[in-house]
């Protein structure tokens, strides 16, 4: 059986367990339907501890397994799995001297000492979390001129964390840390501009902070950066500076400024098409890209355009990118399926990537419930405007890998 990363959370530690630093491991038995989805659980072999063996069955009814495992099984076939209960690091301790020293200079005004604190309070280090407090502090070091603070107290009211929700407030305060040269308040200004959050959209504006902060050497904004320069360069020739900033991000090892200077090479967009530089590219980023990195190398492997490392990498690329949810990997797992004549597996995970938004795998999905097996068939319904999957988006995706 393999855990769909992404649909199964992390059991909560029973705080009594976690006390006493308790771990163990508990054995389940579990029963799944044909969409993955839990239908029975017990416990075989418990951990020792009730309180852990009963964390370990709330949270195991709670996932979804890759329909890879599961169908063509009978509805009553119990499968194996289990929990395994580590108590981890213990837990900071509180240095009195240092939290002692940080609320005196706080309560004398002291701006850079009440950001620490509220950091303290945001995320529930030395305090109980509270976020209510962490605003509070912040709006006073922002009130004294600290950029943190400033960019911090934006970032909770854009959200809504701790204070009511206010995103023209949280522009104000980004502006007011961009202006001091805090980087990621530059980006987070450069946000609201792009794409209009506390009013009109302002592309120039977006640009000249996210210039700024990819200059002052924010990776995230040299991805973006990079990528708005390659949307909106007309002539190919034109696209180099895009991907120069792809370039300078993948340099710090950044995972969306290797996987998307990967592409950039694949698609010969910005750089000379060159697949050993994007197979490389993609190898650095496995694992911290949200699968896209594992379902890019795969689809060139597949092409025969990048060597395998292993006779099945390919497939293990593809499960790996599923469990990271990318919805491409689904669609590529599922034509390897068809291909082998599963076509009952094959059409399960067209499903899942037609939830996911992928454009391929909805056409896919469409066209064999509909029993349309030519290509250029009449228009699909609904707001799906391809008519075949060749026609669906190729180019650089824009998503956010951050």
């Amino acid at each position: 059986m393999k855990l769909d990363l992404y649909a199964c959370a992390r059991p909560a530690y029973p705080p009594a367990a976690l006390a006493q630093r308790a771990g163990g491991k508990s054995t389940l038995k579990i029963r799944v339907d044909a969409e993955g989805k839990v239908t029975g659980a017990r416990v075989t072999v418990s951990s020792g501890r009730a309180d852990l063996d009963a964390a370990a069955l709330a949270a195991i009814r709670n996932c979804a397994f890759h329909v890879v495992a599961t169908l063509d099984k009978p509805s009553d076939e119990w499968f194996a799995t289990q929990f395994i209960w580590q108590p981890g690091d213990p837990p900071q301790p509180l240095d009195p001297a240092l939290v002692a020293r940080t609320q005196r200079l706080a309560e004398e005004g002291n701006p850079a000492a009440q950001n620490t604190l509220g950091t303290w309070y945001e995320q529930g280090r030395f305090f109980e979390k509270d976020l209510e407090q962490a605003a509070a502090l912040y709006r006073l070091a922002a009130h004294g001129g600290n950029a943190f603070a400033q960019n911090n107290l934006g970032v909770l009211l854009n959200r809504g964390a701790g204070v009511p929700r206010d995103r023209r407030q949280a522009v104000f305060w980004y502006a007011k840390a961009a202006q001091q040269g805090h980087g990621w308040a530059q980006a987070n200004l450069a946000w609201a501009y792009q794409y209009g959050t506390a009013g009109e959209r302002d592309v120039e504006q977006a640009r000249h902070w996210l210039t700024r902060s990819a200059e002052g050497g924010l990776a995230a904004a040299q991805v973006r950066l990079g990528l708005m320069l390659l949307y909106r360069a007309v002539y190919s020739e034109a696209k180099a500076p895009g991907a120069q900033w792809l370039e300078r991000a993948a340099a710090a090892n950044d995972p969306a400024g290797l996987y998307y200077l990967g592409r950039s090479f694949e698609l010969g967009v910005g750089n000379a098409r060159d697949d050993r530089q994007a197979t490389a590219l993609y190898r650095r980023a496995l694992g911290r890209s949200a699968g896209r990195a594992e379902t890019a190398l795969a689809s060139l492997i597949e092409a025969g355009r990048a060597q395998a490392g292993h006779p099945d990498e390919v497939l293990t690329l593809y499960e790996a990118a599923m469990q990271a949810r990318d919805p491409a990997a689904f669609y590529r797992y599922g034509r390897i399926l068809e291909q082998r004549g599963e076509a009952d597996r094959a059409k399960a995970l067209f499903r899942h990537g037609k939830k996911m938004g992928d454009c391929r795998a909805a056409l896919r999905s469409i066209r064999i419930e509909a029993g349309w097996q030519r290509r250029d068939s009449t228009r699909l319904p609904g707001a799906i405007r391809p008519t075949s999957e060749e026609q669906c988006p190729a180019g650089i995706d824009p998503r956010p890998v951050f």
